[in-house]
């Protein structure tokens, strides 16, 4: 009878071990860190690893208390969450951090201070590159670096937008067109831009328009391979069709798709060395084409003389955190004929615009 009892006991023990050590093995359980280098300690050892932390909010009366949580997976880089539990009035303020998880948001929004408590549970995630960035969030909140390398999504994102813009419309802005000119001899040429909305930026500068000489090799005024301007338009009118991309295929996509919507071999690597280093990291990107209608009535070129061939591909880029269906558009290739204007650019539908 003791025999038998030993045994069971003994396979009872047994059973223990392996359901502590599958426990221990298990992505889903997470160590609560107690400081900063613990944290990176096991987020490098790829265990699931969050800690607390108490900071003040810079330029508030302030104080923050959140949750950082880092999930280590393998194919996907770095998970991290940032959940904020509570937003109080403080005091003694020294026994805190200086670095809030709200930090950069709050100080670019107006309407922080009295809507401050709206914060309390809310969260968001990101993924990240290395766990040297999933520590930047942790140290330091939504910085400036974080927020312009990755996209961030979440009910404190939802909220941040809601509070800290106003009620009118966003301006969107457009991104980098560039245009090019190639006409079949030397000539001098007018370019002007009408846009639904301003010019925020042009390279070279703009004045009245572009009057500019180039030449049948697509230089302007010896020193430019493409005419540049930036713009916040009023609105932006979506097609129905478009393409959905993981982001890890996208230069493949631009590589296979560029070249059959009509782009030259250097106009696609001037895309792509934009494009690639601009458009943050997500699961997949929803791709569409700006319709050649909105384009004129939004963002009309105006160019003297007359180009014969007219090409315009700009793209409207949106980060998604799961896999949606698009019906991909008809494509018609271009055929290049006469004096020929080539113009590539697009809006970045992810990019969280702070307010000044």
């Amino acid at each position: 009878m003791k025999t038998h009892f030993k045994i069971f006991a003994a396979l009872m023990l047994i059973v223990v071990l392996f359901n502590l050590s599958f426990a221990q093995g298990n992505d889903d359980k997470v160590i609560l860190c107690d400081n900063y280098d613990t944290l990176y300690s096991m987020i490098n050892k790829g265990i699931p690893a969050s800690m607390y932390k108490s900071a003040t909010i810079e330029g508030f009366t302030l104080v923050e208390k959140s949750m950082i949580t880092v999930y280590p997976k393998v194919s996907e880089g770095y998970l991290v969450e940032m959940q904020i539990i509570k937003i109080t009035q403080g005091e003694n303020f020294g026994k805190y951090e200086s670095n809030a998880v709200l930090g950069f948001f709050a100080s670019g929004c107006k309407e922080f201070k009295k809507n401050f408590s709206r914060f309390n549970k809310t969260s968001c995630r990101f993924y990240a590159d290395s766990p040297e960035d999933a520590m930047d969030a942790a140290r330091n909140g939504i910085s400036v670096t974080i927020e312009s390398k990755y996209i961030l999504e979440g009910t404190l994102v939802d909220t941040y937008k809601k509070i800290c813009f106003s009620d009118a419309p966003d301006p969107m802005p457009v991104k980098k067109p560039a245009v090019y000119l190639y006409p079949t001899e030397q000539v001098n040429v007018s370019v002007k831009v009408n846009v639904n909305g301003k010019l925020t930026y042009t390279d070279p500068a703009y004045g009245t328009g572009w009057n500019v000489n180039a030449t049948a090799d697509g230089m302007i005024d010896n020193k430019y391979d493409y005419l540049f301007y930036e713009a916040d338009l009023n609105k932006v009118e979506l097609p129905n069709e478009g393409w959905v991309v993981e982001y890890g295929n996208l230069k493949e996509w631009f590589e296979e798709y560029l070249p059959k919507l009509g782009l030259n071999k250097k106009e696609k690597e001037q895309f792509e060395e934009y494009w690639l280093a601009k458009l943050r990291k997500a699961k997949y990107y929803d791709i569409r084409i700006l319709g050649d209608k909105f384009l004129a009535e939004n963002m009309e070129l105006l160019i003297e003389p007359k180009p014969e061939t007219l090409l315009r591909l700009n793209f409207y880029f949106k980060p998604l955190s799961s896999k949606t269906e698009l019906t991909a558009p008809e494509i018609k290739g271009v055929r290049r004929k006469g004096f020929t204007v080539v113009e590539w650019g697009g809006v970045d539908g992810g990019e969280l615009r702070i307010v000044p």
